[in-house]
């Protein structure tokens, strides 16, 4: 993996988005990769918590961040009622506000 110095952060971003819209199989293979480029500062904690959703949810387990959608519903998520804890931590706005882009309404219970 390539660092921001190297590349720059329009590279960055396209080598994470590639990743984040291969197959699983990339994903998992790769991910140690992401988490050291976000511990190191060449990738955002939101990038990070993006793909650990999505990861979650390619092993059919409750993401942790509440990003990722499926057939039109926020996918299954981990203690609902402190998600904006975890994603304030990552750098992302409210689940609420997040969910009105798809013209979802967010139920913690």
């Amino acid at each position: 993996m390539p660092t921001l110095k190297e590349v720059g952060p329009k590279q960055m971003d396209a080598i994470w988005l590639g990743l984040q819209h291969s197959t699983k199989e990339i994903r998992k293979k790769y991910f140690p990769q992401i988490e050291k480029a976000v511990e190191n500062g060449d990738l955002s904690k939101q990038q990070y918590a993006l793909m650990k959703d999505r990861m979650l949810m390619d092993e059919g387990k409750p993401q942790i961040y509440g990003s990722q959608i499926e057939n039109g519903k926020l996918y299954k998520l981990e203690n609902p009622k402190t998600v904006n804890e975890r994603r304030k931590e990552m750098g992302l706005e409210p689940i609420e506000d997040y969910l009105k882009y798809f013209n979802i309404q967010f139920n913690p219970n």
